[in-house]
């Protein structure tokens, strides 16, 4: 998207209503911005003789904002925020990227080797900021709960890694993998977060079980609030897995998680 289209969105998640007349006609006309509509996100309200747009499901918003706008640069503190807001949650800040790391071998991290077993096996979990990481074969967990069970799942050969927050490129430009598996919701933000991560790493393979058709039509629920909505790169993917999961996500309007993979 163009930084003007990251400013009106933001003008929007920050409160304010924005007019008919002065919203750019490039994001009205938009299918994310139709979608923020229909599924009730956004909202378009009559005001005197004209309309206005505004936010009407905050935490919704913000999902839809983070997703699509992942590592935006901004310079806004949180005593910023409680000065202007009296809410340090207000507005987005700049934060250093919180990863978690799993697995039952060595690593390389900052140039130094990494017994990651023995943290996975003592600890649960390795956590580390900002990370320089190198390592033959990653799996990358959309999800907190199923990274932590991961190897159940894919077995031990994997070093797993679960971002806190969304992944966005610039936070995995530093690392050097071989293979790249990326296990996400199989929905348009987990689409959208392959295709990110895709992006840095040509290599990344998207998991999708044998048996995920039995799956999808068993176990998936219905599509709500910012899951509904599409990113622009999601919806113009030509790669012939994004298009499986996008044509069925979209043809039943629901989506299937990952955590239940797990289940018997």
């Amino acid at each position: 998207m163009k930084e003007t289209d990251y400013h009106t969105y933001h003008r929007l998640l920050m409160g304010e209503a924005i007019s008919h007349s002065v919203l750019p006609s490039r994001i009205k006309h938009s299918s994310i911005f139709k979608q923020l509509l229909e599924s009730g996100i956004v909202e378009k309200t009559k005001v005197g003789r004209g309309f206005c747009f505004m936010v009407s499901d905050t935490m919704n918003y913000r999902d839809f904002f983070s997703t699509t706008f992942p590592e935006k640069d901004t310079s806004i503190s949180k005593s910023g925020n409680i000065r202007q807001f009296r809410d340090s949650k207000a507005r987005k800040v700049a934060t250093e990227a919180v990863f978690f790391l799993r697995g039952f071998s060595a690593i390389r991290l900052e140039d130094q080797t990494l017994d990651l077993g023995h943290y996975t096996q003592n600890f649960g979990l390795f956590a580390v900021k900002s990370p320089s990481l190198e390592t033959k074969k990653i799996c990358f967990v959309e999800n907190l709960h199923p990274f932590l069970m991961a190897e159940n799942l894919l077995g031990n050969d994997y070093v797993y890694i679960h971002k806190y927050g969304r992944i966005g490129a610039k936070s995995i430009k530093p690392f050097k993998l071989g293979e790249a598996l990326v296990f996400v919701d199989y929905d348009f933000n987990g689409l959208d977060e392959y295709l990110r991560i895709k992006s840095v790493f040509p290599q990344a393979q998207l998991y999708i079980p044998e048996n995920f058709e039995t799956l999808f039509e068993r176990f998936a629920k219905s599509l709500k609030g910012n899951k509904a909505v599409a990113s622009a790169q999601v919806k113009s993917s030509l790669l012939p897995e994004v298009v499986k999961i996008r044509n069925l996500v979209e043809r039943h309007h629901r989506f299937l998680e990952q955590e239940i993979l797990f289940h018997d």
